[in-house]
């Protein structure tokens, strides 16, 4: 133990007056309010690196708990390079982690207890398949219905709900409740235990075997938990238990970043944990020292507006810098007073893609690193549009989740075909795709060979008359597509062909306008093409690109050395020096389906946390549309006080 203590004392603490009172906490409970960029990972480090120093705590009793293992990794690099080459035995780790290693040691679980991602669909369909319970037959055969089904199982455990209580937007109340405690019930039988249970597995082993928590309380005298905000009631619960009658449970987070409530977060549990433990102190990290304040008090006047919050105040650590007046010239119009948030308006999203990505170009050639900008959307399919047009300038670009190329989709498909039958290669496999696309009554026996030729189609169909006309209006429309430039054959295919007829007849609701929208997107695509090869290769760069953004190997480009586009869930946590937030439209952000009032909150929220994420440079836009299909601009932004100025 002695190695561990230096001659630091308590008046050679860091950081500014909040975080000494945060660092230098005595015992017993705090609740430690920190906002974006107020050193919360600082604070933390320090409280661990005080508590054995100054309090001579033993380092092997101090347990500090993440969310991630990225996080309980830089927590513990930070500490170990503060310990000065020492490695005191702290114990970092996720709640996953730490909740299982809790039940590897004293409830007899093994490795291969834990369910993975495969056994938990095919747990499922087992039970799924059972006569006695009458599911939609969709669920036996989709995958994205079952994995809906396994999350909401996931946010019920989470939420430490009774299953009778729940509401599936996928079974009916009392079916839902019969395939749950089925599923848990097959799991036991097979000695599997999931993610989500193990909070519950925790809570159950303190509470049937009092000695076992003894034992794990003495283990672990101080609890330091991150990210507190993020934490569901089976988690708190379980915690609470843990710390006990000596109730060191220091805990750090921000109720104005709780994002996840898809997977059972509360951050009410902040407002309970004073209510828990009243004799707990509360110390607000008020000070933002990553963020200009003009991103700072944008930030605030947005999240002032939720009720459903502890009442806080954020002020800018740093001093306000004037952008040159030279850089309004252009379409990025100033919405603060240091020039550091910016806003557009746009006519349509791949005009926003354009402009963003020039902007993100003109950044880069100012000499700023690529890595140091990102683009923030609601959800991953939303950055297809910015990622085609970094792929034309060559801009290369990071994603944490695989994009699935746009090319890909069905209708893309369709339209691509009718442009190489017609001007490429006469193929059986491109015939099949397009024959009846609009119908037009062709049978697949009428191809029977391998490169198609109209004259045998009308030999085929000779005993049909009316198939006759048909043909020749096939015929005649191929060949008009054979010379027209990309795009005015894609325009000729769905208005003079009648594809987008088909579409009409074919698809109905959300499904409808995906299709028209995914057309959409291929023929703007097109126009810019006067050749199919070139088009073809655009595509073929495009999704290799799209391959690429994903990898982080010596072979490609380092994830630094690459322009982020992410998510507002996957941004959580990071910063940027140049933050993009496109799409800032009603049904997006706040997305349509938000209509509850603590769902809208957390809307918000999201939108906070994107904000927050900019350093220097913020810029918001949204598609005002057109007269047809109009775009609606964000409440966020009106509760900004932006009021449609720019509409093109």
């Amino acid at each position: 133990m002695r190695s561990f203590v230096s001659k630091r004392k308590k008046s050679d603490l860091q950081g500014n007056e909040q975080q000494q009172k945060a660092i230098a906490w005595n015992t017993g409970p705090a609740l430690i309010l920190a906002g974006p960029g107020s050193g919360k990972t600082f604070t933390i480090v320090e409280r661990v690196r005080y508590l054995i120093e100054v309090r001579n705590v033993d380092p092997s009793h101090i347990l500090v708990i993440t969310f991630t293992k990225a996080a309980a990794r830089q927590m513990r690099d930070r500490f170990f390079s503060r310990m000065e080459g020492t490695h005191p035995p702290v114990s970092f780790g996720t709640f996953h982690a730490v909740f299982f290693h809790i039940l590897k040691q004293s409830g007899r679980y093994r490795c291969d207890c834990v369910l993975n991602d495969r056994e938990k669909r095919e747990f499922l369909c087992t039970v799924l398949q059972d006569p006695a319970v009458f599911c939609p037959e969709e669920g036996m055969e989709n995958r994205d219905w079952q994995e809906g089904l396994l999350a909401e199982f996931s946010c019920l455990k989470n939420q430490g709900s009774a299953p009778e209580t729940f509401r599936s937007a996928y079974l009916e109340p009392a079916v839902f409740q019969t395939v749950f405690l089925r599923f848990q019930r097959l799991l036991s039988e097979r000695g599997k235990l999931d993610l989500d249970d193990f909070a519950q597995a925790v809570r159950h082993l303190f509470l049937t075997r009092p000695h076992i928590l003894a034992e794990w309380r003495k283990r672990f005298a101080y609890l330091l938990v991150d990210e507190f905000q993020d934490i569901n009631a089976a988690q708190y619960e379980t915690v609470k238990l843990l710390a006990g009658d000596r109730k060191n449970l220091f805990v750090v987070g921000d109720d104005d970043q709780a994002i996840y409530g898809f997977r059972g977060s509360d951050p009410s549990v902040m407002r309970r944990f004073l209510s828990d433990y009243p004799q707990a102190v509360r110390i607000d990290l008020s000070v933002n020292y990553r963020s200009r304040p003009g991103i700072v008090g944008t930030a605030e006047r947005l999240i002032s507006a939720n009720t459903l919050r502890m009442p806080k105040r954020i002020r800018a650590g740093r001093e306000a810098k004037q952008k040159d007046a030279g850089e309004d010239r252009t379409i990025w119009r100033r919405f603060s007073k240091d020039g550091s948030v910016r806003l557009a308006a746009f006519s349509d999203r791949r005009q926003q893609a354009k402009e963003i990505a020039d902007r993100i170009h003109f950044l880069v050639m100012q000499e700023q690193p690529p890595g140091s900008v990102a683009a923030i959307f609601r959800t991953n399919g939303d950055a297809a549009l910015l990622a085609e047009e970094l792929s034309k300038r060559k801009i290369p670009f990071a994603m944490k989740e695989k994009l699935k190329s746009p090319y890909a989709h069905p209708v893309c498909q369709d339209l691509l075909a009718y442009l190489e039958f017609a001007k490429q290669r006469r193929s059986r496999e491109l015939f099949f795709r397009i024959m009846n696309r609009p119908c037009r009554y062709l049978s697949r026996r009428a191809a029977n060979q391998e490169q198609i030729r109209f004259s045998h189609l009308r030999e085929f169909y000779r005993d049909k008359p009316y198939m006759g006309p048909i043909l020749e209006r096939f015929c005649r429309d191929i060949d008009r597509v054979a010379v027209m430039d990309p795009y005015a054959g894609v325009h000729y295919v769905r208005k003079g062909m009648g594809y987008d007829q088909w579409i009409k007849q074919e698809f109905s609701g959300d499904a409808y306008r995906e299709a028209v929208a995914m057309a959409d997107f291929f023929q703007e695509s097109a126009r810019g093409f006067l050749a199919l090869p070139v088009l073809k290769e655009h595509i073929r760069e495009y999704e290799e690109a799209l391959r690429k953004s994903g990898q982080s190997d010596g072979a490609q480009k380092k994830p630094g050395e690459r322009v982020s586009l992410l998510t507002l869930h996957g941004s959580k946590g990071l910063e940027y020096d140049a933050v993009f937030l496109p799409d800032c439209n009603e049904g997006i952000i706040p997305h349509k389906k938000s209509e509850k009032k603590e769902e809208l909150e957390e809307e918000r929220r999201m939108f906070y946390v994107g904000i927050t994420r900019a350093k220097e440079e913020l810029y918001l836009s949204w598609v005002g549309g057109t007269r047809e299909e109009p775009g609606v601009l964000s409440r966020f932004l009106a509760d900004l006080g932006y009021r449609e100025p720019y509409r093109q």
